[in-house]
């Protein structure tokens, strides 16, 4: 079944956490985390076109944050 979907300035999509570390070779990859990328990349396309908001959001952390290893947190 399609649906049909009306997108305007008042909606929003919003994206998170898609960055490289998290798609296959990346420092926190996850199994097939790349295959998303091409589905969100419709998306912003269509929410571009329909004058919908894009809204991105990603993890970071500063050098030498607790959250690493060798600071004594979970991550590489």
């Amino acid at each position: 079944m399609i649906q049909t979907v009306s997108i305007g300035k008042e909606d929003a999509l919003i994206i998170v956490d898609l960055q490289v570390d998290f798609c296959p070779g990346g420092n926190l990859a996850v199994p097939e985390g790349d295959e998303i990328v091409p589905i969100a990349n419709k998306l912003v396309e269509l929410f571009e076109k329909q004058g919908g908001q894009i809204v991105f959001s990603r993890d970071w952390h500063p050098d030498k944050h607790m959250s690493f290893k060798e600071y004594g947190g979970p991550w590489p």
